[in-house]
């Protein structure tokens, strides 16, 4: 479900996943479900981590450098090609790209179908790397089989999807994760080794705090843990980080009942799956939108 999109049908105005310097927007949502018995629904979106608002961030600025670097124009971009318009995950990529049928728009109050409008999802475009030869300084193409220029699209969530694989290059790619990528990109968390941390009492400038402090000894093995402590997160580039969170999970009691909830999407993109047989309907109310970065 992508809710900055529907919302542009529904409201007649551009509506962006993102602000103009790449600040990712989310929006304030309650959810009534009016299904069939004993159905259960599960809301799923991208977590609001620090990953997730920077790969927008870091996406957003190297996309606009990528224009400007091919000499478009700010102009050039088009009106409504400003800023990201990714995937939630590699199934929505799958869902968008396929024959089969996407959840039918239907706020007017003659239950008509929304017409919509043009809707595009971003897309980038790179040339994929060659290992360099150390003797002649120069990359080692050979007979590589691979695209000159690589275009791929943006997911939020999952790992990039390879499309070509070769040895010594970057490969192409069907589907590049922003998460992913940015953790592959950025620099590795680094803990002290045991021969770097603070040791015992040889520490002259922790023993002078420590005056008249008779545990200093003690002190300064906690320390020694500490600093040896990794951080209380998945530090793997493909691992927690890359996937979606569930937000909420309803289920109906009785036939054709409704049952409510609420939450947070960030990015306007969320994906619902139903456990159940029989038809549903979904009321959406956006009732605000907020930056990511002020709801943490």
């Amino acid at each position: 479900m992508n809710l900055t999109r529907d919302l542009s049908a529904v409201n007649s105005k551009n509506f962006e996943h993102t602000s103009r310097d790449g600040h990712v927007v989310g929006y304030m949502v309650n959810l009534a479900v009016l299904g069939s018995s004993n159905q259960i629904f599960r809301v799923s979106t991208a977590a609001n981590s620090w990953k997730m608002r920077n790969s927008f961030r870091k996406f957003h600025a190297y996309r606009n450098l990528m224009f400007k670097n091919a000499g478009v124009t700010e102009d050039e971009k088009g009106r409504y090609g400003k800023t990201l318009r990714p995937y939630l995950n590699y199934d929505h990529y799958q869902a968008e790209n396929s024959l089969s049928s996407n959840p039918v728009l239907v706020p007017r109050s003659d239950l008509a179908e929304f017409t919509m409008g043009e809707w595009t999802y971003s897309r980038l475009a790179t040339t994929p790397l060659y290992e360099v030869d150390e003797a002649t300084a120069t990359p080692e193409m050979g007979a590589s089989r691979l695209t000159v220029a690589d275009e791929w699209p943006l997911t939020i969530c999952d790992t990039n999807q390879v499309q070509a694989s070769e040895g010594f290059t970057s490969g192409t790619y069907t589907t590049v994760g922003m998460i992913h990528s940015y953790n592959i990109d950025r620099m590795e968390v680094i803990t002290p080794t045991a021969d770097e941390a603070v040791e015992g009492p040889a520490n002259p400038l922790a023993a002078l705090i420590a005056s008249g402090n008779q545990a200093a000894g003690e002190i300064l093995d906690i320390t020694n843990e500490q600093e040896l402590e990794k951080p209380p997160y998945d530090l793997a580039d493909d691992g927690d980080s890359v996937s979606p969170i569930v937000r909420g999970i309803v289920k109906v009691p009785t036939t054709l009942g409704i049952t409510r909830t609420s939450m947070f999407v960030p990015a306007g993109l969320f994906e619902l799956q139903v456990n159940g047989s029989g038809n549903y309907n979904l009321y959406i109310d956006v009732v605000g939108q907020v930056l990511c970065k002020d709801l943490q």
